[in-house]
């Protein structure tokens, strides 16, 4: 998504509508810009940011007559004929969809394109296009702990991470809320939505809170305990 600036208060979100998902601040990724032109040579865009759940639609549109044009968004589910509208009359040629208003499922949106603010509605034209097929996934992966055990000065912590929509990216863990230090899954590479991990934990550092978080291709993260069994004091004669 793209930020206008403003001098002071809340950047606003070029092409949003409404209220941000739980009103969360935007996370800035980088300056820039870029978007669409057009008739009115497209919108005026700022700084790029990232908030999660929202997702940017930027096009082009041209008019040889120069006319004035405006633009319904519409959107369906990959297996279903009917298109539902997301906004109509839209002059700019952005929109920026919270996404969280719907499933996680495979999508497509169309841009429908029409000249009627300059023509009589007989005369008017209008154009079309479609975007490929985008996935939408707002859900965390889940952590399971399978197995936790302790052996003289050595911990395993055995877990699982599933994601019904989107492949786990990235496993993580930190020890009492130390630095994340990347963990590989037992097959050495997380690429499927379902994968299986071992955590062995030696010395000292074998006595420590375990913390494990998981993030999905489409950045979704969940935390977890991944406790380690308390260590068994020896038996008083």
């Amino acid at each position: 998504m793209f930020q206008r600036p403003f001098p002071t208060g809340e950047p606003e979100i070029a092409g949003f509508e409404g209220d941000t998902p739980d009103r969360r601040a935007a996370v800035q990724n980088a300056p820039g810009g870029g978007g669409g032109g057009g008739g009115a040579g497209g919108p005026s865009l700022g700084r790029r940011a990232y908030q999660k759940g929202l997702l940017t639609f930027v096009w082009r549109a041209e008019d040889e007559n120069r006319d004035e044009l405006t633009y319904d968004v519409l959107y369906r589910r990959e297996g279903e004929t009917s298109w539902k509208p997301l906004r109509r009359d839209l002059k700019d040629e952005i929109f920026v969809w919270d996404t969280t208003s719907v499933p996680n499922g495979r999508y497509v949106v169309q841009i429908l394109a029409s000249d009627l603010p300059s023509n009589a509605p007989d005369a008017a034209l209008a154009g079309s296009m479609e975007s490929t097929t985008f996935e939408i996934d707002n859900t965390p992966p889940a952590v399971t702990v399978t197995n936790s055990r302790r052996d003289g000065g050595r911990v395993t912590v055995q877990f699982d991470v599933r994601d019904t929509d989107s492949s786990v990216q990235k496993v993580e863990y930190s020890l009492d809320g130390d630095r994340w230090q990347t963990i590989y899954p037992k097959d050495g590479l997380a690429d499927s939505r379902f994968e299986q991990f071992e955590l062995v934990l030696e010395g000292d550092v074998a006595v420590r809170g375990v913390i494990i978080r998981a993030t999905d291709a489409l950045n979704n993260v969940t935390s977890a305990r991944g406790e380690a069994p308390s260590p068994v004091a020896p038996a008083r004669r």
